[in-house]
């Protein structure tokens, strides 16, 4: 069984954008093209709205998904913006 019959298609597609775009994030910030914490988090809210333009869902289901796929994408950066040390406006 594969993750896309398990947990459906919308979700496991949800699941590889979060992993494939929070390696592409990863290694923007190894190669300083993003080092501020605020640079990361509008290219995040900005290509997750890209993401979502294809998916014809309810407005209330759409919020919470963009919601849960941000704090999930900001929660795998967490240790990569200690280690390579991002700025961050206090």
């Amino acid at each position: 069984m594969e993750i896309a019959e398990y947990c459906g298609k919308t979700e496991s597609s949800i699941l590889t954008f979060i992993i494939s775009f929070t390696d592409d994030i990863r290694e923007k910030i190894a190669q300083r093209k993003l080092f501020y914490k605020e640079q990361i988090v509008r290219y995040v809210k900005k290509h997750i709205d890209f993401f979502f333009k294809a998916y014809k869902l309810k407005e209330a289901l759409l919020k919470s998904y963009k919601h849960e796929v941000f704090n999930t994408i900001m929660f795998r950066l967490k240790n990569n913006l200690k280690e390579h040390r991002v700025f961050q406006c206090i």
